[in-house]
């Protein structure tokens, strides 16, 4: 007879080839011993999401860390950025059942931990829970903390790859006639690699960002003309012709607000370019329970294109272009104008 510990690894294996019915009727015999439960509770809730359990997949993979806090350090590998995790209890957090589109109480549809991928701050809970709307097809997410952005201070090094990628993007929106001006407003100047290279292609810019020490960098490095601004509190009457909201929408509460003010604030012949991941992407469709979007610890929304293109059409906005992402995976990037140009 196998011992526990064969058992639970012939198990990781029925599991890892999509034998999932095998794979759990073994874990659930392996977990009858106490001391392998822990471990077998997570893998029988990540086999539970894949199924289309996402409750009882958030149940377990709470019960599991709550009999064996630092159960990663034996499930992960030395190098896996989730190694060191020890769980400490759940913190406070704003917990939202209804759509920030319309309203509607919406369905659990995924739960993942989020320390699976790098970069996980203990600022979150380890388990995310996204909701589903059918309606407006959209995800969202149901628990998060209340105020984001208190511990999210660091600085981030411009990447000079990224300049012909956005160099390329404002070239697009010019030579299709979107917006020929070159006046630009960025929501979230993060890095500064938009700015950067806008500014040596000849564009006035001006940008505002959440987290200040971005926007300190922005202006003390680089000369840029920046604020530290949150863009649903943001007032201007200025217009501009470009208006960029690069990964944005998806973490903003109120995702209606912010595209109104950019409907507000956009000129009339000009455009905006929205870049946001997409739940239904041909990349996540691929690449379905691995894909790292569905773990985005920062994320509020997970959009698809008919739930951000109902959003834009609802606040005067008419998408005139559609393209896949070549800076993130399982993204989209839109350019709308306003609706009045139709």
């Amino acid at each position: 007879m196998q011992n526990p510990t064969d058992q639970f690894n012939a198990a990781s294996n029925l599991m890892a080839s999509g034998k999932l019915d095998d794979a759990l009727e073994l874990y659930v015999k392996v977990g009858e011993n106490k001391d392998f439960a822990p471990f077998c509770n997570y893998r029988i809730a990540q086999i539970s999401n894949m199924v289309g359990d996402p409750e009882a997949a958030y149940d377990l993979f709470y019960k599991a860390f709550a009999e064996k806090p630092n159960l990663t350090s034996m499930l992960f590998p030395k190098e896996h950025p989730g190694f060191n995790y020890i769980f400490r209890g759940k913190k406070p957090e704003v917990e939202n059942t209804k759509c920030p589109l319309c309203g509607v109480e919406a369905v659990p549809r995924w739960c993942y931990p989020l320390l699976e991928t790098s970069g996980y701050n203990e600022f979150f809970n380890p388990i995310r829970m996204w909701m589903y709307c059918e309606p407006c097809h959209h995800m969202f997410a149901r628990d998060f903390p209340e105020k984001l952005f208190l511990h999210n201070a660091g600085a981030r090094k411009a990447n000079p790859a990224f300049f012909p990628y956005y160099s390329n993007i404002l070239s697009g929106i010019r030579s299709k006639g979107y917006a020929t001006g070159m006046t630009l407003f960025e929501v979230g100047v993060g890095a500064c690699e938009c700015l950067l290279a806008a500014r040596e292609i000849g564009y006035e810019t001006f940008g505002i960002d959440v987290i200040e020490r971005h926007v300190e960098d922005a202006k003390s490095k680089y000369g840029l003309n920046a604020e530290a601004a949150d863009f649903n509190e943001f007032e201007s009457s200025r217009l501009w012709d470009v208006i960029i909201m690069g990964d944005v929408l998806e973490h903003v509460s109120d995702p209606d607000k912010a595209l109104a003010k950019a409907e507000a604030m956009l000129d009339d012949d000009g455009a905006l370019w929205i870049s946001t991941p997409s739940f239904e992407s041909a990349f996540s469709l691929v690449v379905g329970h691995d894909d790292a979007m569905r773990r985005q610890q920062y994320h509020i929304n997970y959009f698809s294109r008919e739930s951000l293109y109902m959003l834009l059409g609802r606040n005067g906005l008419i998408p005139v272009d559609y393209s896949i992402s070549g800076h993130y995976n399982g993204s989209m990037e839109v350019v709308a104008i306003k609706a009045s140009r139709v």
